[in-house]
């Protein structure tokens, strides 16, 4: 029984890894689709969302680091945010060239 329990506990704790590693963020995936300023929408199956970049955003492509003046329209992200002030927030941009 103790065994049984064991695994079941080690399974739990494996499964909730990812979950934690990301906290309370959203997940914003798909396409750019506007670049203006700050913000950048980004869309999937017709669903568009704003997000807002800032100084403290992290920027990453191939597995490196990237830039913010690198991002185009038509690139996939990945992107990790927060709501703050009503408003989707970057705190990491993953992002890969080439889109439609």
């Amino acid at each position: 029984m103790k065994r049984i329990l064991m695994v079941v506990l080690m399974a739990l704790t494996v499964m909730a890894i990812p979950a934690m590693a990301h906290g309370n963020m959203d997940h914003v995936l798909g396409t750019v689709s506007k670049i203006a300023g700050n913000v950048v929408t980004v869309e999937k199956d017709g669903v568009q969302t704003e997000v807002v970049l800032t100084a403290t955003t992290s920027w990453e492509t191939g597995g490196k680091p990237g830039k913010q003046s690198e991002l185009k329209v038509g690139d996939r992200v990945v992107i990790h945010a927060m709501k703050m002030g009503g408003k989707e927030t970057a705190h990491e941009v993953r992002y890969a060239h080439g889109g439609k």
